[in-house]
């Protein structure tokens, strides 16, 4: 147990976690309010897409206050010019956010497959791979929304009585939890370039336990020290708020890449793509391997 602890330590300052957290936390910054974006453009052709509030109110308690403002403002601009005909330019608008919000999830392939020792996919496959990924993650958002809109005509036809606002709660929390649980499950699974190397991984993992856990913690954490110890809008001025959500993206970013780092040595080769030159310390079952002489 100990000389996987270790191995995680090593892999983590060999890839230099920090810095790859930072690199995707600005990526994911930049891609943000263009994923939601194309998610209020898509829900609106079916339904109101006022309904993400409801669905940007479930994180409420895990965004600091001054970037959850940020975003809530910007939906509601996005919901003021947003209009629900099919139109050219809709459809412009919607590949245009589609592509940009793929940057964000590029950055964090790009962090998964570091972790992992893997070569970046090259070329048109790897921007190809980061679209998908992106479009299936907004699709998940949306079938998120949409739970949120059937829950209570669900719940107001069954006999709870009192119970029903509590039980809307709880299911809304499930739902947020879902969302994250399958967002990080779905990188772990399709992100990696696992070509050649032998190995898939389940879609429930050790890592995206961790992950999971990390990231909740974490974001509560965040939440807990701006509201009364710190307070970013007094030492940054108005982009206190920017501040926030990147610190926010960044630990984000870190928690999730820290949990593939954990499914990354709990691989029956683990050291198969690690060079040479920076060998991790030997697990349970195996020496490690010298470093290689120059």
């Amino acid at each position: 147990m100990f000389a996987r602890l270790l191995g995680i330590w090593e892999r983590l300052n060999r890839v230099d976690l920090s810095l790859i957290s930072a690199g995707v936390a600005f990526f994911g910054f930049l891609s943000v309010f263009p994923a939601i974006a194309a998610v209020i453009t898509i829900w609106g052709f079916a339904s109101d897409p006022t309904v993400i509030r409801a669905q940007l109110n479930l994180a409420q308690d895990y965004l600091p206050a001054d970037a959850y403002i940020l975003l809530y403002g910007q939906v509601e601009r996005l919901l003021a010019t947003t209009g629900s005909s099919l139109g050219l330019a809709t459809l412009v608008s919607l590949l245009i956010a589609t592509w940009s919000a793929r940057a964000g999830v590029a950055a964090l392939i790009g962090g998964v497959n570091a972790i992992h020792g893997f070569p970046a996919r090259a070329g048109l496959h790897g921007v190809l791979r980061a679209l998908v990924l992106t479009m299936m993650l907004v699709a998940l958002v949306i079938a998120a929304m949409a739970m949120t809109v059937i829950t209570p005509v669900i719940l107001a036809v069954l006999p709870l009585g009192p119970a029903e606002s509590f039980a809307l709660e709880a299911v809304n929390f499930a739902v947020g939890l879902l969302l994250v649980v399958l967002a990080i499950a779905m990188t772990y699974r399709l992100g990696p370039n696992w070509r050649g190397s032998g190995f898939r991984p389940r879609l429930l993992t050790i890592g995206l336990f961790v992950a999971v856990t990390l990231w909740a913690a974490a974001s509560r954490g965040l939440v807990f020290y701006l509201t009364n110890f710190a307070d970013y809008s007094k030492v940054y001025g108005s982009i206190g708020a920017v501040a926030a959500l990147l610190m926010w993206f960044y630990l984000s970013a870190f928690a999730v890449l820290l949990g593939a780092s954990v499914d990354a040595m709990r691989r029956p080769d683990p050291d198969a793509d690690v060079p040479q030159d920076y060998p991790l310390p030997a697990t349970d079952d195996r020496e490690a391997a010298p470093p290689a002489t120059r």
